[in-house]
């Protein structure tokens, strides 16, 4: 009878292993990679891939291999004018396999270990010519006169706003954005955009007979600089910081608020995941007030964002 509990035991592990091995369960055996290159290189192939006549319309005209997974290394040959060049993508442990860690505590790592759906390659590729010398990039660059939509939605907001005889701190999570991109050459471009923002954490702010709420408005212009996955900006920004505090179920009237209109700069970073989809950081620090004494008065907005940029123009090479 204990042998067989212990059969059953071990059966049961095994099997909770494998089902909950995240590359094993979640990889295809054969993977879908993205490849563009510069106008210049006329032809790609890619060792142990199979073609699909695919092109992404609009976006950055990438050709679709789809290449079984494996420890081994992919080899591209590029045709650049009358000469070859060899590219080399290198397999790694996929997203998957690292996932073992926070699902399964590991375990599923076992499993995955000897896998061929362990190993992931690089999913964007583009590939251009640099000085005779091929370089790889993620995304490729983006052309002159394109113009993107933004819109960006805040999941953490926080708030340092002047109150009557104090700063009002909070961390909220409503707030929206929106703007345009416009680019003046590649990977340069200049953005406009406003946005709205109030705290959300009324339950961390009642007092004896109150709540405080914090909110701002804001319009901002930013020169922004692409690098690599990620977009770097600073600008200015004018924003109407609001601090307010409501009576409520009281007899007493406490209703106070203080509002002001803010000159100071613009900082963000963001992160492309791809083509569309973003992670950004915004910090917007003010330093002048005019309805504030004095009037040189630091206050300042910060979120994390979700970011979509929707293409409006695509620019096209000449």
């Amino acid at each position: 009878m204990t042998i067989h509990k212990t059969r059953y035991q071990i059966f049961f592990i095994i099997s909770a292993m494998i089902l909950c091995s995240c590359a094993t369960t979640l990889n295809q055996p054969l993977q879908r990679i993205f490849i563009a290159t510069d106008n210049n290189i006329k032809s790609v192939t890619v060792n142990r891939s199979t073609l699909t006549d695919s092109t992404l319309i609009g976006i950055d005209e990438s050709k679709i291999y789809y290449v079984p997974r494996g420890p081994k290394p992919l080899i591209g040959e590029l045709q650049h004018y009358s000469t070859k060049k060899i590219v080399i993508l290198k397999a790694r442990s996929s997203f998957a396999y690292w996932a073992n860690i926070d699902f399964n505590y590991g375990l599923g790592m076992l499993v995955d270990k000897n896998s061929t759906k362990r190993y992931a390659y690089p999913q964007k590729n583009y590939f251009s010519v640099e000085d005779t010398t091929i370089k790889r990039h993620r995304f490729p660059p983006v052309r002159k006169g394109t113009i993107n939509l933004s819109l960006s939605l805040p999941f953490i907001t926080i708030f340092n706003v002047q109150s009557n005889n104090r700063k009002y701190n909070s961390i909220g999570i409503f707030g929206l954005e929106a703007g345009m991109d416009f680019f003046y050459k590649k990977d340069h471009y200049v953005s406009f955009n406003i946005g709205a923002a109030t705290d959300a954490s009324i339950v961390d702010h009642i007092g004896p007979g109150y709540f405080e709420t914090g909110s701002s408005l804001f319009a901002s212009v930013q020169n922004n600089y692409v690098i690599g996955s990620f977009d770097i900006g600073y600008g200015i920004n004018l924003s109407q910081l609001q601090w307010r505090k409501k009576t409520i179920g009281d007899t007493i009237n406490l209703d106070q608020s203080v509002k002001n209109t803010a000159l100071g700069f613009s900082l963000s970073a963001q992160y492309r995941m791809g083509n569309y989809f973003r992670f950004g950081l915004l910090y917007q620090p003010d330093f002048f007030s005019t309805n504030l004494s004095p009037a040189f008065n630091y206050q300042h907005y910060i979120s994390l964002n979700l970011i979509w940029k929707l293409p409006v123009r695509n620019a096209k090479e000449k």
